[in-house]
Protein backbone atom coordinates (compact mmCIF):
# COMPACT_ATOMS: atom_id res chain seq x y z
CA UNK A 1 0.00 0.00 0.00
CA UNK A 2 1.24 3.42 -1.13
CA UNK A 3 1.98 5.98 1.29
CA UNK A 4 -0.84 8.13 -0.32
CA UNK A 5 -3.40 4.91 -0.16
CA UNK A 6 -3.12 5.25 4.10
CA UNK A 7 -2.97 8.82 3.66
CA UNK A 8 -6.51 8.53 1.93
CA UNK A 9 -7.56 5.75 4.79
CA UNK A 10 -6.91 8.09 7.63
CA UNK A 11 -9.78 9.21 9.31
CA UNK A 12 -9.90 13.15 9.84
CA UNK A 13 -8.43 14.28 13.09
CA UNK A 14 -9.18 17.77 14.04
CA UNK A 15 -6.63 19.76 15.77
CA UNK A 16 -7.33 21.46 18.25
CA UNK A 17 -6.14 23.10 21.61
CA UNK A 18 -7.44 20.65 23.75
CA UNK A 19 -5.76 18.10 21.73
CA UNK A 20 -2.23 19.89 22.00
CA UNK A 21 -2.59 19.98 25.52
CA UNK A 22 -3.54 16.94 26.32
CA UNK A 23 -0.21 15.36 24.94
CA UNK A 24 1.37 12.93 27.07
CA UNK A 25 5.17 11.93 25.58
CA UNK A 26 4.91 8.34 26.88
CA UNK A 27 1.69 7.66 24.76
CA UNK A 28 2.62 6.34 21.45
CA UNK A 29 -0.69 6.43 19.93
CA UNK A 30 -1.93 10.19 21.08
CA UNK A 31 1.78 11.07 19.56
CA UNK A 32 0.86 9.38 16.43
CA UNK A 33 -2.60 10.99 16.42
CA UNK A 34 -1.07 14.50 17.08
CA UNK A 35 1.30 13.75 14.19
CA UNK A 36 -1.95 12.95 11.64
CA UNK A 37 -3.86 15.66 13.22
CA UNK A 38 -1.07 18.67 12.50
CA UNK A 39 -0.15 16.90 9.24
CA UNK A 40 -3.84 17.11 7.80
CA UNK A 41 -4.30 20.50 9.36
CA UNK A 42 -0.85 21.91 7.31
CA UNK A 43 -1.86 19.67 4.02
CA UNK A 44 -4.96 22.44 4.64
CA UNK A 45 -2.54 25.38 5.18
CA UNK A 46 -0.41 24.59 2.05
CA UNK A 47 -3.39 23.54 -0.62
CA UNK A 48 -6.73 24.48 -1.98
CA UNK A 49 -8.51 27.68 -1.67
CA UNK A 50 -8.80 30.78 -0.23
CA UNK A 51 -12.44 32.51 1.67
CA UNK A 52 -12.38 34.58 -1.82
CA UNK A 53 -11.49 31.55 -4.40
CA UNK A 54 -7.73 32.28 -4.72
CA UNK A 55 -4.52 30.01 -4.00
CA UNK A 56 -3.54 29.66 -0.53
CA UNK A 57 -0.36 31.74 1.29
CA UNK A 58 0.81 29.17 3.45
CA UNK A 59 3.01 31.80 6.32
CA UNK A 60 6.40 31.06 5.47
CA UNK A 61 8.72 28.87 7.08
CA UNK A 62 11.21 32.05 8.14
CA UNK A 63 7.72 33.23 9.83
CA UNK A 64 6.95 30.35 11.41
CA UNK A 65 10.80 29.71 12.29
CA UNK A 66 10.95 33.27 14.14
CA UNK A 67 8.36 32.50 15.81
CA UNK A 68 9.60 29.20 17.42
CA UNK A 69 12.85 31.10 17.86
CA UNK A 70 10.80 34.15 19.86
CA UNK A 71 8.89 31.33 21.87
CA UNK A 72 12.66 29.99 22.62
CA UNK A 73 13.65 33.48 24.04
CA UNK A 74 11.29 33.06 26.65
CA UNK A 75 10.24 29.56 27.79
CA UNK A 76 9.94 30.28 31.84
CA UNK A 77 7.39 32.71 30.66
CA UNK A 78 5.92 32.31 27.07
CA UNK A 79 3.01 34.84 27.83
CA UNK A 80 5.01 37.57 26.89
CA UNK A 81 5.45 35.99 23.13
CA UNK A 82 1.29 36.58 23.19
CA UNK A 83 1.70 40.73 22.19
CA UNK A 84 4.35 39.82 19.91
CA UNK A 85 1.96 37.24 17.95
CA UNK A 86 -0.88 39.27 17.93
CA UNK A 87 1.27 41.86 16.20
CA UNK A 88 2.77 39.45 13.48
CA UNK A 89 -1.17 38.50 12.84
CA UNK A 90 -2.02 42.00 12.67
CA UNK A 91 0.69 42.89 9.86
CA UNK A 92 0.09 39.88 7.87
CA UNK A 93 -2.15 40.67 4.97
CA UNK A 94 -3.48 36.83 4.00
CA UNK A 95 -6.06 35.14 5.92
CA UNK A 96 -4.53 31.79 5.76
CA UNK A 97 -1.29 33.24 7.33
CA UNK A 98 -3.85 35.08 10.05
CA UNK A 99 -5.59 31.73 10.72
CA UNK A 100 -2.29 29.61 11.62
CA UNK A 101 -0.97 32.79 13.81
CA UNK A 102 -4.00 32.93 15.91
CA UNK A 103 -4.09 29.77 16.28
CA UNK A 104 -0.36 29.25 17.33
CA UNK A 105 -1.44 32.56 19.73
CA UNK A 106 -4.68 30.89 21.23
CA UNK A 107 -2.78 27.70 21.72
CA UNK A 108 -0.13 30.23 23.90
CA UNK A 109 -2.99 31.27 25.56
CA UNK A 110 -4.74 28.55 26.68
CA UNK A 111 -0.86 26.79 27.91
CA UNK A 112 -0.02 29.43 30.07
CA UNK A 113 -3.22 29.55 31.36
CA UNK A 114 -3.45 25.60 32.46
CA UNK A 115 0.49 25.86 32.81
CA UNK A 116 1.09 23.83 30.20
CA UNK A 117 4.09 25.62 28.44
CA UNK A 118 6.41 23.01 28.43
CA UNK A 119 3.69 21.38 26.02
CA UNK A 120 3.75 24.02 24.13
CA UNK A 121 7.15 24.05 23.30
CA UNK A 122 7.52 20.39 21.92
CA UNK A 123 4.84 20.94 19.79
CA UNK A 124 6.31 24.10 18.19
CA UNK A 125 8.97 22.34 17.81
CA UNK A 126 6.82 19.85 15.58
CA UNK A 127 4.94 21.95 13.96
CA UNK A 128 7.98 23.81 12.87
CA UNK A 129 9.38 20.45 11.43
CA UNK A 130 6.05 19.59 10.07
CA UNK A 131 5.94 22.59 8.44
CA UNK A 132 8.98 22.98 6.78
CA UNK A 133 8.16 19.64 5.43
CA UNK A 134 5.76 20.71 3.47
CA UNK A 135 6.77 24.18 2.44
CA UNK A 136 9.71 22.48 0.51
CA UNK A 137 6.81 19.74 -1.01
CA UNK A 138 5.06 22.02 -2.16
CA UNK A 139 2.24 20.19 -2.25
CA UNK A 140 -0.23 22.87 -3.39
CA UNK A 141 -3.12 21.84 -5.00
Amino acid sequence: MSNKEVQDKETKITLTKELILAYDLNQPVQTLELITATRQFLETHFKGKDKNGGIKKPLTYTQLRNVLLEVKKHPDNIATVIPTLAYMEAKLEDWNQKDLVRFIRDLAESAVIQRKEGIFLKYMDMLVAFHRYYSSQKIRS
